[in-house]
Protein backbone atom coordinates (compact mmCIF):
# COMPACT_ATOMS: atom_id res chain seq x y z
CA UNK A 1 0.00 0.00 0.00
CA UNK A 2 1.24 3.05 -0.82
CA UNK A 3 1.34 6.12 1.94
CA UNK A 4 0.43 9.76 0.71
CA UNK A 5 1.31 12.91 1.75
CA UNK A 6 -1.04 14.40 4.18
CA UNK A 7 -2.86 17.52 3.16
CA UNK A 8 -2.30 20.33 5.38
CA UNK A 9 -5.40 22.14 4.33
CA UNK A 10 -7.97 24.17 6.60
CA UNK A 11 -11.79 24.18 6.23
CA UNK A 12 -12.41 27.80 5.02
CA UNK A 13 -16.35 27.54 6.58
CA UNK A 14 -14.47 27.16 9.87
CA UNK A 15 -12.92 29.98 9.49
CA UNK A 16 -15.28 32.32 7.94
CA UNK A 17 -17.93 31.29 10.99
CA UNK A 18 -15.05 32.25 13.22
CA UNK A 19 -14.57 35.78 11.76
CA UNK A 20 -18.27 36.35 11.80
CA UNK A 21 -18.76 36.04 15.64
CA UNK A 22 -15.64 38.25 15.83
CA UNK A 23 -16.88 40.90 13.42
CA UNK A 24 -20.81 40.96 15.11
CA UNK A 25 -18.90 41.70 18.77
CA UNK A 26 -17.74 45.00 17.19
CA UNK A 27 -18.90 48.19 18.46
CA UNK A 28 -20.00 50.62 16.15
CA UNK A 29 -18.12 54.26 16.36
CA UNK A 30 -20.21 57.27 16.95
CA UNK A 31 -19.86 59.02 13.41
CA UNK A 32 -21.83 62.17 14.49
CA UNK A 33 -23.85 61.66 11.36
CA UNK A 34 -27.38 61.31 13.62
CA UNK A 35 -26.63 64.48 15.46
CA UNK A 36 -26.25 66.11 11.82
CA UNK A 37 -29.01 64.56 10.79
CA UNK A 38 -31.57 65.79 13.84
CA UNK A 39 -30.13 69.13 13.27
CA UNK A 40 -31.64 69.35 9.79
CA UNK A 41 -35.40 67.82 10.68
CA UNK A 42 -34.56 64.11 9.47
CA UNK A 43 -35.90 61.82 11.87
CA UNK A 44 -33.48 58.65 12.96
CA UNK A 45 -35.05 55.37 13.53
CA UNK A 46 -33.67 52.31 15.00
CA UNK A 47 -33.37 49.50 11.94
CA UNK A 48 -35.18 47.26 14.16
CA UNK A 49 -38.25 49.42 14.20
CA UNK A 50 -38.12 49.10 10.67
CA UNK A 51 -37.26 45.26 9.77
CA UNK A 52 -39.63 44.16 12.73
CA UNK A 53 -42.00 46.63 12.38
CA UNK A 54 -45.90 45.87 13.58
CA UNK A 55 -48.10 45.26 11.19
CA UNK A 56 -51.99 45.41 12.29
CA UNK A 57 -53.62 42.52 10.41
CA UNK A 58 -57.23 42.56 9.29
CA UNK A 59 -59.81 39.42 9.29
CA UNK A 60 -60.02 38.87 5.45
CA UNK A 61 -63.30 36.65 4.31
CA UNK A 62 -61.62 33.63 2.88
CA UNK A 63 -63.68 32.08 0.33
CA UNK A 64 -64.13 28.24 0.74
CA UNK A 65 -65.41 25.22 -0.95
CA UNK A 66 -69.13 25.65 0.04
CA UNK A 67 -70.79 29.27 0.11
CA UNK A 68 -72.37 30.53 3.30
CA UNK A 69 -75.94 29.55 4.14
CA UNK A 70 -78.13 32.61 4.15
CA UNK A 71 -80.46 32.49 6.74
CA UNK A 72 -84.31 32.05 5.96
CA UNK A 73 -85.85 34.83 8.04
CA UNK A 74 -86.91 37.88 7.50
CA UNK A 75 -83.70 39.38 7.16
CA UNK A 76 -83.05 37.39 3.97
CA UNK A 77 -83.44 39.34 0.35
CA UNK A 78 -86.95 37.72 -0.90
CA UNK A 79 -88.43 37.09 2.51
CA UNK A 80 -92.21 38.14 2.23
CA UNK A 81 -94.92 38.11 4.99
CA UNK A 82 -97.42 36.54 2.71
CA UNK A 83 -97.17 32.95 2.48
CA UNK A 84 -96.67 31.48 -0.94
CA UNK A 85 -97.77 27.71 -2.35
CA UNK A 86 -94.69 26.79 -4.33
CA UNK A 87 -95.09 23.34 -6.30
CA UNK A 88 -91.90 22.36 -8.13
CA UNK A 89 -91.10 19.36 -10.10
CA UNK A 90 -90.84 17.06 -7.07
CA UNK A 91 -93.88 17.92 -5.68
CA UNK A 92 -97.20 15.88 -5.53
CA UNK A 93 -100.63 16.58 -5.09
CA UNK A 94 -102.46 14.29 -2.83
CA UNK A 95 -105.45 14.66 -4.19
CA UNK A 96 -104.69 13.83 -7.63
CA UNK A 97 -106.16 14.42 -10.84
CA UNK A 98 -109.37 15.81 -9.06
CA UNK A 99 -107.44 18.45 -6.99
CA UNK A 100 -105.20 19.52 -10.16
CA UNK A 101 -108.28 20.58 -11.95
CA UNK A 102 -109.85 23.04 -9.50
CA UNK A 103 -106.50 24.04 -9.17
CA UNK A 104 -106.14 24.86 -13.10
CA UNK A 105 -109.61 25.67 -13.68
CA UNK A 106 -109.92 22.98 -15.93
CA UNK A 107 -112.77 20.41 -17.01
CA UNK A 108 -111.87 16.61 -17.97
CA UNK A 109 -112.57 15.43 -21.13
CA UNK A 110 -111.58 11.63 -21.44
CA UNK A 111 -110.89 11.75 -25.08
CA UNK A 112 -108.25 13.63 -27.51
CA UNK A 113 -109.18 16.31 -29.21
CA UNK A 114 -111.13 16.06 -32.50
CA UNK A 115 -108.34 16.49 -34.81
CA UNK A 116 -106.41 14.26 -33.16
CA UNK A 117 -108.94 11.49 -32.85
CA UNK A 118 -109.25 11.75 -36.79
CA UNK A 119 -105.56 11.75 -37.68
CA UNK A 120 -105.33 8.61 -35.46
CA UNK A 121 -108.05 6.75 -37.18
CA UNK A 122 -106.68 8.06 -40.84
CA UNK A 123 -102.94 6.99 -39.65
CA UNK A 124 -101.53 4.72 -41.94
CA UNK A 125 -97.79 3.91 -40.68
CA UNK A 126 -95.64 1.53 -42.10
CA UNK A 127 -94.99 -2.02 -41.31
CA UNK A 128 -91.15 -1.74 -40.46
CA UNK A 129 -92.01 1.11 -38.22
CA UNK A 130 -92.99 -1.41 -35.62
CA UNK A 131 -89.24 -3.07 -35.66
CA UNK A 132 -87.63 0.58 -35.56
CA UNK A 133 -89.54 1.13 -32.62
CA UNK A 134 -89.08 -1.84 -31.01
CA UNK A 135 -84.90 -1.24 -31.82
CA UNK A 136 -85.11 2.46 -29.90
CA UNK A 137 -86.50 0.56 -27.09
CA UNK A 138 -84.09 -2.02 -26.20
CA UNK A 139 -81.41 0.37 -27.76
CA UNK A 140 -82.06 2.45 -24.87
CA UNK A 141 -83.26 -0.12 -22.39
CA UNK A 142 -80.52 -2.61 -22.48
CA UNK A 143 -77.97 -2.16 -25.11
CA UNK A 144 -76.66 1.00 -23.79
CA UNK A 145 -73.33 0.94 -22.69
CA UNK A 146 -73.56 3.09 -19.66
CA UNK A 147 -72.65 1.41 -16.52
CA UNK A 148 -73.63 4.17 -12.94
CA UNK A 149 -74.69 2.92 -9.85
CA UNK A 150 -78.64 2.64 -9.59
CA UNK A 151 -80.53 3.46 -6.78
CA UNK A 152 -80.83 1.54 -4.29
CA UNK A 153 -83.30 -1.66 -3.98
CA UNK A 154 -85.10 -2.41 -0.61
CA UNK A 155 -86.84 -5.55 0.84
CA UNK A 156 -89.96 -4.64 2.56
CA UNK A 157 -89.79 -8.22 4.43
CA UNK A 158 -86.09 -6.66 5.64
CA UNK A 159 -86.07 -3.08 5.30
CA UNK A 160 -82.90 -2.93 7.30
CA UNK A 161 -80.78 -5.85 5.02
CA UNK A 162 -78.84 -4.03 2.23
CA UNK A 163 -78.63 -6.20 -1.34
CA UNK A 164 -75.57 -5.44 -3.55
CA UNK A 165 -75.38 -2.64 -5.13
CA UNK A 166 -76.57 -3.14 -9.11
CA UNK A 167 -75.00 -1.00 -11.97
CA UNK A 168 -76.67 -0.23 -15.15
CA UNK A 169 -78.34 2.37 -17.11
CA UNK A 170 -79.35 5.45 -15.35
CA UNK A 171 -83.26 6.15 -15.65
CA UNK A 172 -82.57 9.81 -16.75
CA UNK A 173 -80.46 8.53 -19.88
CA UNK A 174 -83.25 5.60 -20.59
CA UNK A 175 -85.38 8.05 -20.87
CA UNK A 176 -83.67 10.68 -22.99
CA UNK A 177 -82.64 7.94 -25.32
CA UNK A 178 -86.34 6.51 -25.58
CA UNK A 179 -87.79 10.02 -26.34
CA UNK A 180 -85.26 11.28 -28.90
CA UNK A 181 -85.20 8.01 -30.88
CA UNK A 182 -89.25 8.33 -30.84
CA UNK A 183 -88.55 11.49 -32.00
CA UNK A 184 -86.32 10.72 -34.68
CA UNK A 185 -88.69 7.87 -35.92
CA UNK A 186 -91.83 10.48 -35.94
CA UNK A 187 -89.47 13.19 -37.95
CA UNK A 188 -88.87 10.61 -40.39
CA UNK A 189 -92.27 9.97 -41.56
CA UNK A 190 -93.59 13.87 -41.11
CA UNK A 191 -90.60 14.38 -43.59
CA UNK A 192 -88.80 18.05 -44.26
CA UNK A 193 -92.40 19.96 -44.50
CA UNK A 194 -93.12 19.13 -41.13
CA UNK A 195 -89.92 19.37 -39.06
CA UNK A 196 -88.37 21.87 -40.56
CA UNK A 197 -91.41 23.83 -38.48
CA UNK A 198 -90.07 22.30 -35.36
CA UNK A 199 -87.50 23.29 -32.95
CA UNK A 200 -86.71 20.98 -30.16
CA UNK A 201 -85.10 22.71 -26.62
CA UNK A 202 -83.47 20.71 -23.92
CA UNK A 203 -84.13 21.43 -20.28
CA UNK A 204 -86.41 23.96 -20.91
CA UNK A 205 -87.31 25.91 -17.47
CA UNK A 206 -90.69 27.61 -16.31
CA UNK A 207 -91.76 29.89 -13.77
CA UNK A 208 -95.34 31.66 -12.92
CA UNK A 209 -97.08 32.84 -10.17
CA UNK A 210 -100.75 33.65 -9.76
CA UNK A 211 -103.46 34.27 -7.41
CA UNK A 212 -106.45 31.58 -6.37
CA UNK A 213 -108.96 32.40 -3.75
CA UNK A 214 -106.40 34.92 -2.17
CA UNK A 215 -103.64 32.37 -2.11
CA UNK A 216 -100.64 33.15 -3.54
CA UNK A 217 -99.40 30.26 -5.89
CA UNK A 218 -96.00 29.80 -7.28
CA UNK A 219 -94.91 27.49 -10.13
CA UNK A 220 -91.30 26.40 -10.86
CA UNK A 221 -91.26 23.25 -13.05
CA UNK A 222 -88.28 22.01 -15.64
CA UNK A 223 -89.28 20.01 -18.99
CA UNK A 224 -86.45 17.59 -19.98
CA UNK A 225 -87.85 18.16 -23.93
CA UNK A 226 -90.09 20.79 -25.47
CA UNK A 227 -91.05 20.95 -29.35
CA UNK A 228 -91.68 24.54 -29.71
CA UNK A 229 -93.74 25.41 -33.78
CA UNK A 230 -93.51 28.41 -36.23
CA UNK A 231 -97.28 28.88 -35.00
CA UNK A 232 -99.09 28.20 -32.64
CA UNK A 233 -101.54 24.79 -32.31
CA UNK A 234 -105.26 26.06 -33.28
CA UNK A 235 -108.10 25.94 -30.59
CA UNK A 236 -110.26 23.17 -30.35
CA UNK A 237 -113.61 23.92 -31.68
CA UNK A 238 -116.63 23.73 -29.85
CA UNK A 239 -117.98 24.55 -25.96
CA UNK A 240 -117.27 21.51 -23.62
CA UNK A 241 -119.57 21.64 -20.38
CA UNK A 242 -118.87 20.33 -17.30
CA UNK A 243 -118.31 20.93 -13.66
CA UNK A 244 -115.41 20.83 -11.08
CA UNK A 245 -114.48 18.09 -8.60
CA UNK A 246 -115.68 19.08 -5.15
CA UNK A 247 -112.62 18.65 -2.56
CA UNK A 248 -114.93 18.95 0.20
CA UNK A 249 -113.36 18.89 3.36
CA UNK A 250 -109.78 18.95 1.97
CA UNK A 251 -108.45 22.64 0.27
CA UNK A 252 -107.12 23.27 -2.92
CA UNK A 253 -103.42 23.48 -1.95
CA UNK A 254 -103.08 20.95 0.08
CA UNK A 255 -99.62 19.26 0.54
CA UNK A 256 -98.22 22.15 -1.87
CA UNK A 257 -95.16 23.50 0.41
CA UNK A 258 -95.89 26.60 1.58
CA UNK A 259 -92.95 28.99 1.86
CA UNK A 260 -92.06 32.61 2.83
CA UNK A 261 -88.85 33.09 0.65
CA UNK A 262 -89.85 33.59 -2.96
CA UNK A 263 -89.53 35.59 -6.12
CA UNK A 264 -92.87 36.41 -7.99
CA UNK A 265 -91.33 36.18 -11.30
CA UNK A 266 -92.74 34.73 -15.12
CA UNK A 267 -89.97 32.73 -17.20
CA UNK A 268 -90.40 31.39 -20.33
CA UNK A 269 -87.42 30.50 -22.40
CA UNK A 270 -87.15 31.82 -25.63
CA UNK A 271 -88.54 35.69 -26.84
CA UNK A 272 -91.32 37.05 -29.13
CA UNK A 273 -89.24 37.44 -31.63
CA UNK A 274 -87.93 33.98 -32.48
CA UNK A 275 -90.02 32.24 -35.45
CA UNK A 276 -90.82 29.21 -33.66
CA UNK A 277 -91.30 30.08 -30.19
CA UNK A 278 -94.97 28.89 -30.03
CA UNK A 279 -95.03 25.78 -27.25
CA UNK A 280 -96.27 22.69 -29.31
CA UNK A 281 -95.47 19.69 -26.94
CA UNK A 282 -93.51 19.24 -23.80
CA UNK A 283 -92.12 15.98 -22.50
CA UNK A 284 -91.68 15.24 -18.79
CA UNK A 285 -90.48 12.35 -17.19
CA UNK A 286 -91.48 10.45 -13.79
CA UNK A 287 -88.63 9.72 -11.56
CA UNK A 288 -90.26 7.47 -8.60
CA UNK A 289 -87.15 7.94 -6.75
CA UNK A 290 -87.37 11.87 -6.96
CA UNK A 291 -90.92 12.54 -6.98
CA UNK A 292 -92.61 10.89 -3.48
CA UNK A 293 -95.56 11.47 -1.75
CA UNK A 294 -94.86 13.36 2.07
CA UNK A 295 -96.44 10.17 3.53
CA UNK A 296 -94.05 7.90 1.94
CA UNK A 297 -96.74 6.29 -0.04
CA UNK A 298 -96.18 5.39 -3.91
CA UNK A 299 -97.35 7.75 -6.04
CA UNK A 300 -100.70 6.79 -7.39
CA UNK A 301 -102.10 7.14 -10.89
CA UNK A 302 -104.09 9.71 -10.77
CA UNK A 303 -101.53 11.79 -9.00
CA UNK A 304 -99.34 10.83 -12.34
CA UNK A 305 -101.91 12.21 -14.18
CA UNK A 306 -102.16 15.27 -12.60
CA UNK A 307 -98.55 15.98 -12.75
CA UNK A 308 -99.13 16.05 -16.75
CA UNK A 309 -102.09 18.49 -16.58
CA UNK A 310 -100.08 20.97 -14.04
CA UNK A 311 -96.68 21.23 -16.36
CA UNK A 312 -98.86 22.01 -19.50
CA UNK A 313 -100.75 24.84 -17.37
CA UNK A 314 -97.57 26.08 -16.27
CA UNK A 315 -95.92 26.25 -19.90
CA UNK A 316 -99.45 27.47 -21.20
CA UNK A 317 -99.80 30.08 -18.39
CA UNK A 318 -96.03 31.21 -18.92
CA UNK A 319 -96.67 31.89 -22.66
CA UNK A 320 -99.80 33.76 -21.98
CA UNK A 321 -97.85 36.24 -19.64
CA UNK A 322 -95.26 36.61 -22.24
CA UNK A 323 -97.60 37.64 -24.83
CA UNK A 324 -100.15 39.89 -23.29
CA UNK A 325 -97.84 41.05 -20.37
CA UNK A 326 -97.94 39.95 -16.38
CA UNK A 327 -100.84 41.47 -15.36
CA UNK A 328 -103.20 39.19 -17.54
CA UNK A 329 -106.12 38.37 -15.62
CA UNK A 330 -109.27 36.66 -16.81
CA UNK A 331 -110.06 35.17 -20.04
CA UNK A 332 -107.14 35.21 -22.64
CA UNK A 333 -108.14 36.92 -26.22
CA UNK A 334 -107.21 33.56 -27.81
CA UNK A 335 -106.85 30.42 -26.22
CA UNK A 336 -103.44 28.80 -25.74
CA UNK A 337 -103.12 24.75 -26.71
CA UNK A 338 -100.21 22.81 -25.36
CA UNK A 339 -99.69 19.04 -25.28
CA UNK A 340 -98.40 17.42 -22.63
CA UNK A 341 -96.70 13.51 -22.45
CA UNK A 342 -94.93 12.25 -19.59
CA UNK A 343 -93.30 8.73 -18.98
CA UNK A 344 -91.13 7.12 -17.00
CA UNK A 345 -89.25 4.73 -19.58
CA UNK A 346 -92.40 2.44 -20.12
CA UNK A 347 -95.71 3.79 -18.93
CA UNK A 348 -96.96 7.31 -21.63
CA UNK A 349 -99.84 9.83 -20.26
CA UNK A 350 -100.90 11.97 -22.95
CA UNK A 351 -102.69 15.16 -22.34
CA UNK A 352 -103.74 18.12 -24.43
CA UNK A 353 -104.71 21.44 -22.42
CA UNK A 354 -106.53 24.24 -23.82
CA UNK A 355 -105.72 27.46 -21.66
CA UNK A 356 -109.07 29.57 -21.93
CA UNK A 357 -108.41 32.06 -18.85
CA UNK A 358 -106.17 32.61 -15.85
CA UNK A 359 -109.03 33.42 -13.80
CA UNK A 360 -108.63 30.03 -11.25
CA UNK A 361 -111.18 31.12 -8.64
CA UNK A 362 -114.36 29.27 -7.82
CA UNK A 363 -116.89 31.55 -9.19
CA UNK A 364 -115.07 31.68 -12.73
CA UNK A 365 -117.72 31.51 -15.49
CA UNK A 366 -114.97 30.25 -18.06
CA UNK A 367 -113.22 26.89 -18.03
CA UNK A 368 -109.70 25.51 -19.01
CA UNK A 369 -110.04 22.17 -20.85
CA UNK A 370 -107.63 18.95 -20.47
CA UNK A 371 -108.43 16.10 -23.20
CA UNK A 372 -106.24 12.89 -22.11
CA UNK A 373 -107.21 9.51 -22.50
CA UNK A 374 -106.09 6.85 -19.37
CA UNK A 375 -102.03 5.72 -19.20
CA UNK A 376 -100.17 3.47 -21.70
CA UNK A 377 -97.85 0.93 -21.54
CA UNK A 378 -95.38 0.47 -24.50
CA UNK A 379 -94.22 -2.75 -22.95
CA UNK A 380 -94.70 -5.12 -20.54
CA UNK A 381 -90.93 -6.10 -20.03
CA UNK A 382 -87.67 -5.70 -21.77
CA UNK A 383 -84.38 -7.54 -20.06
CA UNK A 384 -81.25 -8.97 -21.09
CA UNK A 385 -81.33 -12.53 -20.06
CA UNK A 386 -78.17 -14.33 -20.52
CA UNK A 387 -76.64 -12.21 -23.41
CA UNK A 388 -80.27 -12.32 -25.16
CA UNK A 389 -82.43 -9.27 -25.17
CA UNK A 390 -86.47 -9.55 -24.78
CA UNK A 391 -89.39 -7.49 -25.29
CA UNK A 392 -92.10 -8.57 -24.02
CA UNK A 393 -96.37 -7.20 -25.16
CA UNK A 394 -95.14 -4.33 -27.27
CA UNK A 395 -97.83 -1.74 -27.49
CA UNK A 396 -97.75 -0.19 -31.17
CA UNK A 397 -100.73 2.66 -30.15
CA UNK A 398 -98.21 4.31 -28.15
CA UNK A 399 -95.78 5.27 -30.99
CA UNK A 400 -98.78 6.14 -32.84
CA UNK A 401 -100.61 8.52 -30.48
CA UNK A 402 -97.17 10.25 -30.54
CA UNK A 403 -97.05 10.54 -33.68
CA UNK A 404 -100.29 12.02 -34.40
CA UNK A 405 -99.42 14.81 -31.62
CA UNK A 406 -96.16 15.82 -33.41
CA UNK A 407 -97.88 16.43 -36.54
CA UNK A 408 -101.17 17.94 -34.68
CA UNK A 409 -101.01 21.56 -35.96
Amino acid sequence: MRLTKTLCAQHIGWHFKKHWLVQGKRVPKETGAAAELLKLGVQVKNPEDIVNAKVERKLVDIVGTREKTIPEDSSHADWHSTVCHSYTDNSVLIGGLQQAQVLTNCIEIQTFPKQIEDALTSQQLPNSIDKSIRHAILASHVLDAEQVKLPKVRLTERPAFNLPRSYGISHERVNRLLVNKLLHETEKLAGRSVSIRRKLLDNAAFKISLSKDGDLLGFSINAEKVVFANRAIEAVKGKFEGDLPDLYPMKTTISIPKHHIYQTENLYPLRTDISCSHPHTIFTVFNKHLVKNAHGSEVTTSQLQARTLVKAFVVAAARAKQLHGDSVKGALPKPIVVQSVQTDGRTFHFGVLQLNTLDLSANSTSKNYWFHRQNYDLFSECIDDAGRTRLENYNGDVFRIFNAFYNNS
